[in-house]
């Protein structure tokens, strides 16, 4: 009985030990999982919230009044008269307590400069969100296309090595069979290289989504979307219009604008006079005792500056805010419409590609040669081209996405509840 519990237990063990040794599969993720993932994980993402963290930080602190100022004096004090006999000596002590206010308006231009602050860092997170979003999508676009490319080149070499192989060894044949090994082998070699491109291709995208999702080197990572045309239906007007409105640059500009005029307003109000107003007490010991309790009031004069060079920069980047903003808004309509041309050609280029049906082909090619209805040459042309073809639409719908999700950048994402 001892003897079948413990072969029992050491069996267990094995089975356990044998499951923890197996290697787990690539992670199976979709598209839309990858990015909500990068968006929680990405480590650039983080730095972006940590500046309007500190942004925030910034506007709370411009709504604190400055702390007071406390000034003390002590010393030694001789009285003496007109003919310098010392009359008494003593102490002499004084504190000054004052509390700075600055002149009305000053205050409030700081906080609503701080506030553009705060809205330039979100709408800089914002555009990086987007952006992110968008390289996580390509990025699994260009895995997929180079999967789909690797897989077809990788099917065709083991059509072609079959039928390499059934035509025997050596001078089996006769010379003509001599050669089309020949030429089948030339070609293998050609869709090895094929299949050697488009896996470095796979594993760099593979490379770079870790990298977007904060993984480390080395996970397995699997797409389980298939790469198909988009099927969105752009309209200029309407996407200039979406842009105008929602573009993240376009946006930090305005905001920059908007900024910029209040810090004009508020070197132009820097010269006003701030008010130090608060209370104050003297003792004066030598011989007599004579004390003093009062209010003190100071303030700054603008005599010699003016802040005319502060207004004057100021001024400079108003007017180069303008500049920029006017400049963006006019780039993007270009790039909108350029891109909307570019997705145009290349959707007409899909619908007059033919879908070459691929694994059918390779095995009508593969009949008929077998049947000697062709020869070597017309069955590796039909394989280069229904290769090709296959390639060419992969290639395309990858250009495709890349123009949409580009159009989306620029349009601040009005494009993403379109399938």
């Amino acid at each position: 009985m001892n003897r079948l519990i413990l072969a029992g237990g050491a069996w267990l063990l094995m089975i356990s030990l044998s499951r923890a040794q197996e290697k787990p599969g690539p992670a199976a993720w979709t598209i839309d999982g990858m990015v909500a993932a990068a968006l929680q994980h990405n480590a650039e993402l983080k730095a972006y919230e940590a500046e309007v963290a500190a942004a925030r930080g910034q506007r709370t602190q411009a709504g604190f009044f400055k702390n007071p100022e406390v000034s003390t004096e002590i010393g030694a004090r001789e009285v003496r008269d007109g003919e310098n006999i010392l009359q008494g000596n003593g102490t002499t002590f004084s504190i000054a307590i004052t509390q700075t206010f600055e002149f009305p308006g000053k205050g409030t231009l700081r906080k609503a400069i701080a506030q553009k602050d705060i809205e330039l860092a979100e709408l800089g997170l914002e555009q990086f969100r987007l952006a992110l979003a968008g390289q996580v999508r390509i990025q699994a676009y260009e895995y997929l296309a180079a999967t789909a490319e690797a897989s077809a080149s990788q099917e065709a070499g083991t059509a072609s090595q079959q039928l390499n192989e059934s035509l025997g060894k050596g001078e089996a044949g006769g010379a003509r069979q001599q050669l089309d090994r020949q030429l089948l082998s030339a070609r293998l070699a050609e869709l090895r290289q094929s299949v050697r491109e488009a896996s470095a291709r796979r594993e760099e995208a593979l490379s770079e989504l870790a990298t977007l999702l904060g993984m480390p080197p080395g996970i397995p990572i699997r797409v389980t979307d298939r790469l198909a045309p988009p099927r969105s239906k752009l309209t200029l007007n309407t996407l200039v219009l979406a842009a105008q409105s929602r573009n993240p640059l376009l946006k930090i500009r305005k905001t920059a604008l908007q900024k910029a005029e209040r810090e004009v307003t508020a070197a132009r109000l820097a010269i006003a006079p701030d008010f130090a107003v608060g209370p104050f007490f003297s003792r004066d010991v030598a011989g007599d005792t004579e004390q003093n309790i009062g209010a003190s009031v100071s303030a700054t004069i603008p005599v010699w500056d003016w802040n005319v060079g502060n207004i004057a920069t100021a001024k400079a980047r108003q007017a180069q805010a303008e500049a920029l903003r006017v400049q963006d808004e006019r780039k993007l309509e270009h790039a909108i419409a350029r891109q909307v041309r570019i997705h145009e050609l290349i959707q007409t280029q899909i619908a007059r590609t033919p879908n070459i049906a691929w694994t059918e082909t390779l095995q009508l090619a593969d009949q008929q040669y077998r049947a000697g209805a062709i020869d070597v040459w017309r069955y590796i042309e039909v394989q280069k081209a229904a290769l090709s073809s296959h390639q060419i639409r992969n290639r395309a719908a990858l250009d495709a996405w890349r123009t949409l999700l580009d159009l989306n950048l620029l349009t601040g994402g009005a494009l993403e509840k379109q399938p």
